[in-house]
């Protein structure tokens, strides 16, 4: 499905839901189309967030159902996230083939995000995540990648990368195998903490897992250490954290991560080719290549 039909899908979707239930609103207005279509149903403070892509390579909404679990558990905690809708039922629901979510509308400012706020934002995230009790999977989205490198990615990929993927996943799945775990964030990249009116928020989280602290903190600064820009930025988003930190933990979650990284790249590629995608994904297979000492 084209770009501009998926969006056309979600808008429909998510107006078609909200009306249903009982929202009145005058337009819908995209903010953010990725993986996910952001919606928002303006005048209302109301979001829908639809899922576009997830849906082709994932199976079932278990994902879904997790993500509002842990979003309306630190909701109530006053944790620094966007919550769920308080106004209509935020879901899941499902419309079209496609599944959703309601959220709260949060103005979003101009002016970027402190990385040392957002290092001070998730560790709060992770201290109330620490008494959430419901069932989670176990570093699901490194082993997600795992099973897509073998059964979507493999073919797209020379058979060295496919080789080096494969030690690269397996090692990696050792190593944090070992270490103290507990609930995540589990994407917790730069493009999902935002600057509000409301303060440095932590949103999307439909990939949380139970996990090392470390691997949170490489997915806010992996790109850093990975494409050698910002790392000011970085190492104010760790001293932000405080000194829970294990670096060697860090290290090895970095590595993970950016084999994380390369599977989804290559996968947003297949379903919406873009250049600057691609130079992204040869960057994190040439980085990966080096570390591992291979040309």
């Amino acid at each position: 499905m084209e770009a501009e039909s998926r969006s056309h899908l979600a808008v429909r979707a998510a107006c078609e839901v909200a009306t249903e239930l009982g929202l009145t609103f005058e337009r819908a207005i995209i903010l953010q189309h990725r993986s996910n279509a952001i919606i928002h149903l303006f005048p209302t403070d109301i979001v829908a967030r639809v899922a576009t892509i997830p849906e082709t390579v994932r199976q079932g909404h278990d994902w879904f159902i997790r993500e509002m679990a842990v979003a309306r558990y630190l909701a109530a905690t006053d944790a620094p996230i966007i919550p769920p809708s308080s106004d209509i039922d935020p879901g899941l629901h499902q419309h079209l083939g496609l599944v959703l979510g309601f959220w709260k509308f949060v103005e979003i400012l101009e002016q970027p995000f402190d990385p040392y706020q957002a290092g001070q934002t998730l560790r709060a995230c992770h201290q109330s995540l620490k008494t959430f009790s419901r069932d989670l999977p176990t570093l699901a989205l490194l082993t997600e990648a795992r099973q897509l490198l073998v059964q979507t990615v493999a073919a797209e990929l020379s058979p060295a990368d496919r080789d080096l993927l494969m030690q690269v996943g397996e090692r990696s799945h050792q190593q944090l195998s070992q270490l103290p775990m507990q609930p995540l964030h589990g994407d917790s990249h730069s493009g999902n903490v935002l600057n509000t009116s409301q303060g440095v928020l932590w949103t999307d989280w439909e990939d949380t897992f139970i996990g090392p602290i470390e691997w949170d903190l490489a997915c806010l600064v992996a790109a850093p250490y990975v494409l050698g820009t910002d790392w000011e930025k970085a190492e104010a988003a760790l001293q932000g954290y405080g000194d829970a930190i294990d670096f060697e933990v860090l290290e090895n979650c970095i590595v993970a991560r950016a084999f994380v990284s390369v599977i989804w790249y290559v996968i947003l590629q297949q379903q919406r080719p873009d250049a600057g995608r691609l130079a992204q994904l040869e960057r994190y297979l040439s980085w990966l290549r080096q570390r591992e000492g291979r040309t």
